[in-house]
Protein backbone atom coordinates (compact mmCIF):
# COMPACT_ATOMS: atom_id res chain seq x y z
CA UNK A 1 0.00 0.00 0.00
CA UNK A 2 1.37 3.79 -1.00
CA UNK A 3 0.98 6.54 1.51
CA UNK A 4 1.09 10.35 -0.04
CA UNK A 5 2.55 12.75 2.60
CA UNK A 6 1.19 16.05 2.09
CA UNK A 7 4.12 19.17 1.41
CA UNK A 8 4.54 21.76 3.73
CA UNK A 9 2.10 23.84 0.73
CA UNK A 10 -0.82 21.56 1.02
CA UNK A 11 -0.96 22.22 4.59
CA UNK A 12 -0.65 25.74 4.87
CA UNK A 13 -3.17 25.94 1.91
CA UNK A 14 -5.87 23.58 3.98
CA UNK A 15 -5.27 26.01 7.01
CA UNK A 16 -6.75 28.54 4.65
CA UNK A 17 -2.99 30.22 4.06
CA UNK A 18 -3.46 32.45 1.06
CA UNK A 19 -0.48 32.60 0.26
CA UNK A 20 -0.21 28.96 0.09
CA UNK A 21 -3.41 28.95 -2.10
CA UNK A 22 -2.25 30.80 -4.39
CA UNK A 23 0.72 29.31 -4.97
CA UNK A 24 -1.12 25.84 -5.72
CA UNK A 25 -2.97 28.20 -8.33
CA UNK A 26 0.40 29.37 -10.09
CA UNK A 27 1.22 25.76 -10.05
CA UNK A 28 -2.05 24.47 -11.94
CA UNK A 29 -3.43 22.64 -9.18
CA UNK A 30 -7.06 24.72 -10.01
CA UNK A 31 -9.63 22.02 -8.45
CA UNK A 32 -7.86 21.52 -5.23
CA UNK A 33 -7.33 25.99 -4.78
CA UNK A 34 -10.88 26.15 -5.56
CA UNK A 35 -11.97 23.71 -2.96
CA UNK A 36 -9.95 25.11 -0.28
CA UNK A 37 -11.16 28.56 -1.09
CA UNK A 38 -14.97 27.31 -0.93
CA UNK A 39 -14.25 25.64 1.83
CA UNK A 40 -12.74 29.04 3.34
CA UNK A 41 -14.82 31.72 2.00
CA UNK A 42 -15.62 33.11 5.21
CA UNK A 43 -12.09 34.80 4.78
CA UNK A 44 -12.27 38.20 3.05
CA UNK A 45 -9.23 37.93 1.37
CA UNK A 46 -10.04 34.30 0.10
CA UNK A 47 -13.39 34.81 -1.04
CA UNK A 48 -12.17 37.80 -3.39
CA UNK A 49 -9.65 35.10 -4.57
CA UNK A 50 -12.29 32.65 -5.46
CA UNK A 51 -14.86 35.28 -7.15
CA UNK A 52 -11.78 36.28 -9.58
CA UNK A 53 -11.61 32.36 -9.95
CA UNK A 54 -15.56 32.15 -11.01
CA UNK A 55 -14.99 34.85 -13.34
CA UNK A 56 -11.70 33.68 -15.07
CA UNK A 57 -13.68 29.87 -15.03
CA UNK A 58 -17.02 31.74 -16.72
CA UNK A 59 -18.81 30.16 -13.73
CA UNK A 60 -21.73 33.25 -13.41
CA UNK A 61 -23.89 31.46 -10.92
CA UNK A 62 -21.87 30.36 -8.23
CA UNK A 63 -19.61 34.18 -8.35
CA UNK A 64 -23.45 34.94 -8.31
CA UNK A 65 -24.04 33.25 -5.00
CA UNK A 66 -21.24 34.79 -3.63
CA UNK A 67 -22.42 38.04 -4.19
CA UNK A 68 -25.83 37.52 -2.78
CA UNK A 69 -23.99 36.94 0.14
CA UNK A 70 -21.41 39.26 0.42
CA UNK A 71 -22.43 42.10 -1.21
CA UNK A 72 -19.93 44.76 -2.94
CA UNK A 73 -16.98 44.23 -1.52
CA UNK A 74 -16.59 41.18 -4.74
CA UNK A 75 -14.68 42.56 -7.61
CA UNK A 76 -15.25 45.67 -9.23
CA UNK A 77 -18.62 47.40 -10.60
CA UNK A 78 -18.39 46.08 -14.15
CA UNK A 79 -17.57 42.38 -13.01
CA UNK A 80 -20.14 42.50 -10.61
CA UNK A 81 -22.41 43.91 -13.57
CA UNK A 82 -21.66 40.84 -15.78
CA UNK A 83 -22.47 38.50 -13.14
CA UNK A 84 -25.51 40.10 -12.23
CA UNK A 85 -26.49 40.15 -16.04
CA UNK A 86 -25.38 36.30 -16.84
CA UNK A 87 -27.52 35.15 -13.41
CA UNK A 88 -30.43 37.07 -14.73
CA UNK A 89 -30.59 39.80 -12.47
CA UNK A 90 -30.93 42.84 -14.94
CA UNK A 91 -32.25 44.90 -12.11
CA UNK A 92 -28.74 44.75 -10.11
CA UNK A 93 -27.14 44.96 -13.49
CA UNK A 94 -27.80 48.02 -14.67
CA UNK A 95 -27.24 49.67 -11.47
CA UNK A 96 -23.58 48.26 -11.59
CA UNK A 97 -23.27 49.07 -15.27
CA UNK A 98 -24.61 52.59 -14.27
CA UNK A 99 -22.12 53.38 -11.81
CA UNK A 100 -19.40 52.79 -14.05
CA UNK A 101 -20.55 54.90 -16.93
CA UNK A 102 -18.14 54.25 -19.51
CA UNK A 103 -19.50 53.69 -22.94
CA UNK A 104 -19.59 50.04 -22.66
CA UNK A 105 -21.18 49.68 -19.53
CA UNK A 106 -24.12 52.35 -20.60
CA UNK A 107 -24.89 50.89 -23.79
CA UNK A 108 -24.73 47.38 -21.66
CA UNK A 109 -27.22 49.03 -18.98
CA UNK A 110 -29.26 50.82 -22.40
CA UNK A 111 -29.40 47.23 -24.11
CA UNK A 112 -31.03 45.15 -21.03
CA UNK A 113 -33.67 48.10 -20.52
CA UNK A 114 -34.64 47.13 -24.10
CA UNK A 115 -34.43 44.02 -24.14
CA UNK A 116 -36.90 44.02 -20.69
CA UNK A 117 -39.48 46.28 -21.96
CA UNK A 118 -38.43 49.29 -20.11
CA UNK A 119 -37.93 51.28 -23.96
CA UNK A 120 -38.25 54.90 -22.61
CA UNK A 121 -35.43 54.18 -19.79
CA UNK A 122 -33.49 52.65 -22.39
CA UNK A 123 -33.87 55.66 -24.66
CA UNK A 124 -32.17 58.31 -22.19
CA UNK A 125 -29.13 55.47 -21.08
CA UNK A 126 -28.51 54.42 -25.13
CA UNK A 127 -28.14 58.65 -25.74
CA UNK A 128 -26.04 58.90 -23.26
CA UNK A 129 -23.88 55.59 -24.59
CA UNK A 130 -23.78 57.71 -27.55
CA UNK A 131 -22.14 60.96 -26.66
CA UNK A 132 -19.44 58.91 -25.19
CA UNK A 133 -19.26 56.50 -28.27
CA UNK A 134 -15.69 55.63 -30.12
CA UNK A 135 -16.25 56.54 -33.99
CA UNK A 136 -16.40 52.35 -34.66
CA UNK A 137 -18.78 52.14 -32.92
CA UNK A 138 -21.48 55.29 -33.27
CA UNK A 139 -23.47 53.85 -36.29
CA UNK A 140 -24.28 50.91 -33.76
CA UNK A 141 -25.40 52.99 -31.27
CA UNK A 142 -27.34 55.58 -33.71
CA UNK A 143 -28.79 52.40 -35.00
CA UNK A 144 -30.63 50.90 -31.68
CA UNK A 145 -32.14 54.27 -30.77
CA UNK A 146 -33.79 54.54 -33.71
CA UNK A 147 -35.19 50.64 -33.55
CA UNK A 148 -36.06 52.12 -29.79
CA UNK A 149 -37.43 55.54 -31.09
CA UNK A 150 -39.43 53.94 -33.56
CA UNK A 151 -40.88 51.31 -30.84
CA UNK A 152 -42.15 54.00 -29.11
CA UNK A 153 -43.47 55.85 -32.08
CA UNK A 154 -40.68 58.97 -32.25
CA UNK A 155 -40.44 58.28 -35.51
CA UNK A 156 -42.63 57.46 -38.79
CA UNK A 157 -40.96 54.60 -40.93
CA UNK A 158 -41.97 52.68 -43.97
CA UNK A 159 -42.37 48.67 -43.16
CA UNK A 160 -39.58 47.71 -45.01
CA UNK A 161 -39.73 44.23 -46.82
CA UNK A 162 -37.90 40.93 -46.17
CA UNK A 163 -35.43 41.62 -49.51
CA UNK A 164 -34.39 45.29 -47.41
CA UNK A 165 -34.17 43.92 -44.46
CA UNK A 166 -31.86 40.54 -45.67
CA UNK A 167 -29.84 43.53 -47.34
CA UNK A 168 -29.16 45.05 -43.53
CA UNK A 169 -29.13 41.74 -42.33
CA UNK A 170 -26.14 40.04 -45.04
CA UNK A 171 -24.06 43.59 -44.61
CA UNK A 172 -21.22 41.82 -41.98
CA UNK A 173 -21.15 39.16 -45.11
CA UNK A 174 -21.13 41.94 -47.57
CA UNK A 175 -18.54 43.85 -46.14
CA UNK A 176 -16.27 40.65 -45.46
CA UNK A 177 -16.80 38.80 -48.29
CA UNK A 178 -17.76 41.47 -51.07
CA UNK A 179 -19.48 38.52 -53.36
CA UNK A 180 -21.08 41.39 -55.15
CA UNK A 181 -18.07 43.33 -55.78
CA UNK A 182 -16.02 40.35 -57.34
CA UNK A 183 -18.34 40.55 -60.49
CA UNK A 184 -17.88 44.65 -61.37
CA UNK A 185 -16.28 45.25 -64.88
CA UNK A 186 -14.28 41.88 -64.24
CA UNK A 187 -13.11 39.64 -67.42
CA UNK A 188 -14.37 36.15 -67.23
CA UNK A 189 -10.98 33.97 -66.60
CA UNK A 190 -9.50 31.67 -64.65
CA UNK A 191 -8.13 34.16 -62.00
CA UNK A 192 -12.21 35.80 -61.20
CA UNK A 193 -13.05 31.75 -61.18
CA UNK A 194 -10.41 31.40 -58.30
CA UNK A 195 -11.44 34.14 -56.33
CA UNK A 196 -14.92 33.79 -56.08
CA UNK A 197 -14.26 30.18 -54.35
CA UNK A 198 -11.90 31.45 -52.29
CA UNK A 199 -15.03 34.15 -51.27
CA UNK A 200 -17.62 31.47 -51.08
CA UNK A 201 -15.40 29.41 -48.61
CA UNK A 202 -15.04 32.32 -46.71
CA UNK A 203 -18.60 33.17 -46.37
CA UNK A 204 -18.83 29.83 -45.06
CA UNK A 205 -20.76 28.15 -47.94
CA UNK A 206 -18.47 25.47 -47.55
CA UNK A 207 -15.19 23.57 -49.08
CA UNK A 208 -17.00 21.18 -51.27
CA UNK A 209 -20.18 23.71 -52.29
CA UNK A 210 -17.87 26.13 -53.15
CA UNK A 211 -15.75 23.99 -55.20
CA UNK A 212 -18.45 21.79 -56.92
CA UNK A 213 -20.33 25.78 -57.69
CA UNK A 214 -17.10 27.37 -58.84
CA UNK A 215 -16.81 24.16 -61.18
CA UNK A 216 -20.08 23.85 -62.60
CA UNK A 217 -19.96 27.68 -63.52
CA UNK A 218 -16.66 27.33 -65.08
CA UNK A 219 -18.57 24.09 -67.42
CA UNK A 220 -21.87 26.96 -67.83
CA UNK A 221 -19.24 29.56 -69.22
CA UNK A 222 -17.84 27.84 -72.00
CA UNK A 223 -21.14 26.03 -73.35
CA UNK A 224 -22.79 29.52 -72.83
CA UNK A 225 -19.86 31.18 -74.07
CA UNK A 226 -20.38 33.88 -71.24
CA UNK A 227 -18.04 36.86 -71.77
CA UNK A 228 -19.27 39.23 -69.10
CA UNK A 229 -18.89 38.79 -65.24
CA UNK A 230 -22.64 40.96 -64.42
CA UNK A 231 -23.91 37.89 -66.87
CA UNK A 232 -21.86 35.58 -64.72
CA UNK A 233 -23.16 37.13 -61.92
CA UNK A 234 -26.74 36.10 -62.89
CA UNK A 235 -25.55 32.36 -63.75
CA UNK A 236 -24.34 32.17 -60.01
CA UNK A 237 -27.33 33.72 -58.41
CA UNK A 238 -29.23 30.74 -60.31
CA UNK A 239 -26.96 28.16 -59.47
CA UNK A 240 -27.34 29.11 -56.09
CA UNK A 241 -30.76 28.94 -56.13
CA UNK A 242 -30.78 25.47 -56.86
CA UNK A 243 -28.60 24.49 -54.43
CA UNK A 244 -31.32 26.29 -52.02
CA UNK A 245 -34.00 23.79 -53.61
CA UNK A 246 -36.44 22.66 -50.65
CA UNK A 247 -34.65 24.71 -48.39
CA UNK A 248 -37.42 27.31 -48.04
CA UNK A 249 -40.56 26.01 -45.91
CA UNK A 250 -43.31 27.63 -43.71
CA UNK A 251 -44.40 27.37 -40.55
CA UNK A 252 -47.14 24.57 -40.09
CA UNK A 253 -49.94 25.89 -38.42
CA UNK A 254 -52.86 23.53 -38.87
CA UNK A 255 -56.20 25.38 -38.99
CA UNK A 256 -58.96 24.36 -36.40
CA UNK A 257 -56.28 22.62 -34.60
CA UNK A 258 -56.72 24.05 -30.84
CA UNK A 259 -54.01 24.74 -29.59
CA UNK A 260 -50.91 24.31 -32.23
CA UNK A 261 -47.59 23.22 -29.93
CA UNK A 262 -44.27 24.40 -31.06
CA UNK A 263 -41.36 22.78 -29.56
CA UNK A 264 -37.93 24.71 -29.60
CA UNK A 265 -34.22 23.57 -29.23
CA UNK A 266 -31.06 24.65 -29.60
CA UNK A 267 -28.06 25.26 -27.56
CA UNK A 268 -27.90 27.79 -24.75
CA UNK A 269 -26.83 31.45 -26.42
CA UNK A 270 -28.12 30.35 -30.05
CA UNK A 271 -31.13 32.91 -29.64
CA UNK A 272 -34.33 30.21 -28.83
CA UNK A 273 -35.54 32.56 -26.03
CA UNK A 274 -35.61 35.54 -27.99
CA UNK A 275 -37.12 33.73 -30.95
CA UNK A 276 -39.91 32.42 -29.00
CA UNK A 277 -40.72 35.75 -27.22
CA UNK A 278 -40.39 37.32 -30.58
CA UNK A 279 -42.73 35.06 -32.19
CA UNK A 280 -45.09 35.61 -29.50
CA UNK A 281 -45.68 39.06 -29.85
CA UNK A 282 -46.36 38.15 -34.07
CA UNK A 283 -49.07 35.39 -32.65
CA UNK A 284 -50.39 37.94 -30.07
CA UNK A 285 -50.48 40.41 -32.67
CA UNK A 286 -52.95 38.05 -35.02
CA UNK A 287 -55.51 37.79 -32.14
CA UNK A 288 -54.21 34.39 -31.07
CA UNK A 289 -53.96 33.26 -27.49
CA UNK A 290 -50.29 32.00 -26.64
CA UNK A 291 -48.63 30.38 -23.50
CA UNK A 292 -44.93 30.19 -23.16
CA UNK A 293 -43.78 26.98 -21.39
CA UNK A 294 -40.37 27.27 -19.64
CA UNK A 295 -38.99 24.30 -19.54
CA UNK A 296 -35.38 25.00 -19.87
CA UNK A 297 -35.55 24.20 -16.15
CA UNK A 298 -31.80 24.07 -15.62
CA UNK A 299 -30.92 28.24 -15.55
CA UNK A 300 -32.72 30.23 -13.78
CA UNK A 301 -31.69 32.84 -16.17
CA UNK A 302 -33.75 31.11 -18.94
CA UNK A 303 -37.16 31.50 -16.76
CA UNK A 304 -36.74 35.19 -15.98
CA UNK A 305 -36.21 35.59 -19.61
CA UNK A 306 -38.83 34.19 -21.02
CA UNK A 307 -41.18 35.91 -18.26
CA UNK A 308 -39.50 38.91 -19.50
CA UNK A 309 -40.59 38.40 -22.93
CA UNK A 310 -44.47 36.95 -21.94
CA UNK A 311 -44.80 40.24 -20.63
CA UNK A 312 -43.38 41.84 -23.35
CA UNK A 313 -45.63 39.95 -26.32
CA UNK A 314 -48.56 39.94 -23.74
CA UNK A 315 -48.51 35.77 -23.64
CA UNK A 316 -49.17 33.90 -20.31
CA UNK A 317 -46.09 31.75 -18.77
CA UNK A 318 -46.19 28.24 -17.57
CA UNK A 319 -43.42 27.99 -15.43
CA UNK A 320 -41.79 26.24 -12.28
CA UNK A 321 -38.89 26.95 -10.22
CA UNK A 322 -35.04 26.09 -11.08
CA UNK A 323 -34.24 22.67 -11.11
CA UNK A 324 -37.79 21.00 -11.57
CA UNK A 325 -38.07 17.80 -14.17
CA UNK A 326 -38.69 20.03 -17.72
CA UNK A 327 -41.46 17.23 -18.67
CA UNK A 328 -43.76 17.54 -16.04
CA UNK A 329 -43.51 21.75 -16.84
CA UNK A 330 -44.28 21.18 -20.00
CA UNK A 331 -47.18 18.83 -19.17
CA UNK A 332 -48.39 21.14 -16.90
CA UNK A 333 -48.60 23.63 -19.75
CA UNK A 334 -49.83 22.00 -22.31
CA UNK A 335 -52.97 20.52 -19.83
CA UNK A 336 -53.48 23.94 -18.96
CA UNK A 337 -53.65 25.36 -22.79
CA UNK A 338 -56.11 22.94 -23.69
CA UNK A 339 -58.65 23.67 -20.94
CA UNK A 340 -58.26 27.69 -21.15
CA UNK A 341 -58.54 27.46 -24.94
CA UNK A 342 -55.07 28.49 -25.83
CA UNK A 343 -54.03 28.85 -29.58
CA UNK A 344 -50.54 28.60 -29.69
CA UNK A 345 -48.01 26.65 -27.27
CA UNK A 346 -44.58 27.77 -27.30
CA UNK A 347 -42.22 25.47 -25.87
CA UNK A 348 -38.75 26.70 -24.80
CA UNK A 349 -36.23 23.39 -23.80
CA UNK A 350 -32.34 23.38 -22.55
CA UNK A 351 -29.83 23.22 -24.71
CA UNK A 352 -27.01 21.06 -22.54
CA UNK A 353 -24.88 19.69 -25.09
CA UNK A 354 -22.06 18.86 -22.97
CA UNK A 355 -24.94 16.53 -21.51
CA UNK A 356 -25.54 14.72 -24.41
CA UNK A 357 -27.25 11.54 -23.41
CA UNK A 358 -29.33 13.19 -20.67
CA UNK A 359 -30.14 16.23 -23.04
CA UNK A 360 -31.16 13.68 -25.91
CA UNK A 361 -33.41 11.39 -23.09
CA UNK A 362 -35.17 14.79 -21.89
CA UNK A 363 -35.93 15.68 -25.28
CA UNK A 364 -37.33 12.63 -26.15
CA UNK A 365 -39.53 12.49 -22.72
CA UNK A 366 -40.84 16.07 -23.20
CA UNK A 367 -42.28 14.82 -26.92
CA UNK A 368 -43.49 11.95 -25.68
CA UNK A 369 -45.66 13.84 -22.55
CA UNK A 370 -47.08 16.51 -25.41
CA UNK A 371 -48.40 13.92 -27.80
CA UNK A 372 -49.66 11.80 -24.66
CA UNK A 373 -51.98 14.84 -24.23
CA UNK A 374 -52.08 15.91 -27.90
CA UNK A 375 -50.96 12.65 -29.86
CA UNK A 376 -50.94 15.14 -33.65
CA UNK A 377 -48.47 17.30 -31.72
CA UNK A 378 -46.11 19.13 -31.77
CA UNK A 379 -46.97 20.52 -35.26
CA UNK A 380 -43.74 21.74 -35.40
CA UNK A 381 -40.14 21.05 -33.62
CA UNK A 382 -38.01 23.60 -35.02
CA UNK A 383 -34.33 23.86 -33.92
CA UNK A 384 -33.20 27.59 -33.92
CA UNK A 385 -29.41 27.78 -34.98
CA UNK A 386 -27.02 30.96 -34.46
CA UNK A 387 -25.20 32.42 -37.80
CA UNK A 388 -22.56 33.52 -36.54
CA UNK A 389 -21.24 30.37 -35.71
CA UNK A 390 -21.39 29.62 -38.84
CA UNK A 391 -21.03 25.72 -40.53
CA UNK A 392 -20.26 24.49 -36.83
CA UNK A 393 -23.49 24.90 -35.79
CA UNK A 394 -24.15 21.49 -38.08
CA UNK A 395 -22.76 19.60 -35.41
CA UNK A 396 -24.53 20.89 -32.98
CA UNK A 397 -27.79 20.25 -34.91
CA UNK A 398 -27.21 15.85 -35.28
CA UNK A 399 -27.12 16.55 -31.70
CA UNK A 400 -30.46 17.17 -31.69
CA UNK A 401 -31.50 15.25 -34.35
CA UNK A 402 -30.74 12.26 -32.67
CA UNK A 403 -33.11 13.29 -30.06
CA UNK A 404 -36.09 14.27 -32.36
CA UNK A 405 -37.13 14.90 -35.49
CA UNK A 406 -36.92 18.56 -36.43
CA UNK A 407 -39.32 19.68 -38.81
CA UNK A 408 -38.01 23.19 -39.57
CA UNK A 409 -34.74 25.68 -38.73
CA UNK A 410 -34.44 28.53 -37.42
CA UNK A 411 -31.24 30.75 -38.24
CA UNK A 412 -31.02 33.68 -35.68
CA UNK A 413 -28.06 36.66 -35.29
CA UNK A 414 -27.95 36.75 -39.68
CA UNK A 415 -27.58 40.76 -38.85
CA UNK A 416 -24.14 39.77 -36.70
CA UNK A 417 -22.62 37.16 -39.08
CA UNK A 418 -19.80 37.47 -42.00
CA UNK A 419 -20.77 34.06 -42.09
CA UNK A 420 -24.13 34.27 -44.10
CA UNK A 421 -23.23 31.59 -46.68
CA UNK A 422 -23.47 28.67 -44.26
CA UNK A 423 -27.49 28.57 -44.76
CA UNK A 424 -26.46 27.04 -47.54
CA UNK A 425 -24.48 24.67 -45.85
CA UNK A 426 -26.62 24.01 -42.79
CA UNK A 427 -29.52 23.74 -45.12
CA UNK A 428 -27.73 21.26 -47.71
CA UNK A 429 -26.08 19.33 -44.91
CA UNK A 430 -29.32 18.45 -42.84
CA UNK A 431 -32.23 18.51 -45.60
CA UNK A 432 -34.48 20.49 -42.91
CA UNK A 433 -35.98 23.46 -44.54
CA UNK A 434 -35.63 27.27 -42.85
CA UNK A 435 -37.98 28.34 -41.67
CA UNK A 436 -37.64 31.47 -40.40
CA UNK A 437 -34.13 34.01 -40.05
CA UNK A 438 -33.45 36.35 -37.49
CA UNK A 439 -32.48 39.66 -39.33
CA UNK A 440 -32.01 42.48 -36.74
CA UNK A 441 -32.63 43.03 -32.63
CA UNK A 442 -36.38 44.46 -33.50
CA UNK A 443 -39.26 42.56 -32.22
CA UNK A 444 -39.84 42.80 -35.79
CA UNK A 445 -37.22 41.44 -37.13
CA UNK A 446 -38.08 37.83 -37.13
CA UNK A 447 -38.85 36.71 -40.70
CA UNK A 448 -40.03 33.92 -43.29
CA UNK A 449 -37.08 32.56 -44.78
CA UNK A 450 -37.44 32.96 -48.94
CA UNK A 451 -34.38 31.72 -51.23
CA UNK A 452 -34.93 34.15 -53.82
CA UNK A 453 -34.73 37.22 -51.41
CA UNK A 454 -31.88 35.66 -49.71
CA UNK A 455 -29.71 35.17 -52.96
CA UNK A 456 -30.34 38.72 -54.64
CA UNK A 457 -29.55 39.76 -50.88
CA UNK A 458 -26.28 37.98 -50.87
CA UNK A 459 -25.14 38.80 -53.88
CA UNK A 460 -25.99 42.15 -54.29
Amino acid sequence: MLFFKKSDLEKKAEKGDKSAILELLRKGKKDKAKKLLEKHEEDPDLRKVLFDLYLEEENYLQAYRLLERYGEELGSAKERALVYEKAGNYTKAIEEYMKVGDFESLYRAGSILYATGNKEKALEVLERALKIAPPTKREEVEGKIYQVKKELGLVEEKKESLLEKLRKGLKKTKESVELGVIFRGRKVDEELFEELEELLVRADMGVKTAVNLVEDLRKTAIRKNIKTSEELKDVTKEKVKELLKGCEGELNLPEGRKPVVILFLGVNGSGKTTTIGKLAHRFGGEGKKVMLVAADTFRAAAIEQLEVWAQRSGADITKRQEGADPASVVYEGVERAIKEGYDIVLVDTAGRLHTKEPLIRELRKIKKVIQKLLPEEPSETLLVLDATVGQNSIQQAKVFKEAVDISGIVITKLDGSAKGGAVVAICRELGVPVKLVGVGEGIEDLQPFKVEDYVEALFE
